[in-house]
């Protein structure tokens, strides 16, 4: 019989979690209009199917309101993922088998449609990733990800290289898992020929067994050369799971 009364229970402390986590957002929300700064939310969904033992496919839709500019764009798109070498130690509660690899490396391509005073921009984006990934201490991950994009917005050419530093560390209150994690970017911009955009984010990674895992957290955006500077963010990621091995 499908175990419906731990679904239900997991379920229920998932939205109190998620309910207090708004609460918080809400607060940081109220503050920053006082203060005449921006407080965006960010919807993104994930779709990850598992092609081989160390080989992935992820289909993207994403809709962010003030990433580069204060317009509003929509992002379809697919990365591809290759696992090189499994982590010495592994960490319990992990339900991305990307964290239990020491250097994980892929290739995305993005279709993005954004909208700027009633006209439309399409931009066309490939990157190239390569990230490191350490356990150091507890069971805290450490990762590094290196990432070069090429980016034709209106058939204009512009090249960029982000930088993103993450730590977390998974818990589990009962039957319940989740990991806090901070992270920090840094981009550079070819076209602007400078160090012009930086985030770091706070959150919290809810996963319910191996087959989904809701992403929750608070980003700040600084950058120099958009028309909407600083932006508060609240977002929400949902990951789903599929391995298409155990079939």
């Amino acid at each position: 019989m499908f175990p419906i009364i731990p679904l239900v229970r997991t379920l229920f402390r998932l939205i109190l979690f998620t309910s207090a986590i708004a609460f918080v957002a809400s607060q940081c929300a109220a503050q920053t209009q006082n203060s005449d700064t921006p407080f965006q939310f960010w919807p993104r969904l994930n779709v990850s199917f598992e092609l081989t033992a160390r080989a992935r496919i992820t289909g993207i839709v994403e809709k962010h309101n003030g990433e580069d500019d204060f317009y509003k764009q929509e992002k379809v798109g697919a990365a591809f993922s290759h696992r090189w070498k499994r982590i010495g130690r592994q960490r319990k509660g992990e339900n991305d088998k990307e964290n239990e690899f020491t250097l994980v490396s892929g290739s995305d391509y993005y279709f993005i449609r954004t909208d700027q005073n009633g006209s439309t921009k399409h931009e066309h984006r490939i990157a190239l990733q390569a990230t490191p990934k350490y356990i150091i201490g507890p069971e805290i991950l450490l990762q590094d990800r290196n990432q070069i994009e090429f980016r034709w917005i209106n058939g204009v050419y512009d090249f960029r290289y982000r930088n993103k530093l993450t730590v977390d560390r998974p818990f589990k209150i009962q039957k319940v898992h989740f990991t806090p994690y901070a992270s920090g970017e840094l981009f550079w911009d070819r076209n602007n020929h400078s160090w012009n955009e930086n985030q770091y984010a706070f959150g919290v990674r809810l996963p319910y067994k191996k087959t989904w895992m809701l992403d929750l957290f608070y980003l700040h955006q600084n950058c120099t050369t958009c028309s909407l500077d600083p932006v508060n963010v609240f977002g929400t990621t949902l990951n789903l799971y599929f391995d298409w091995l155990k079939h």
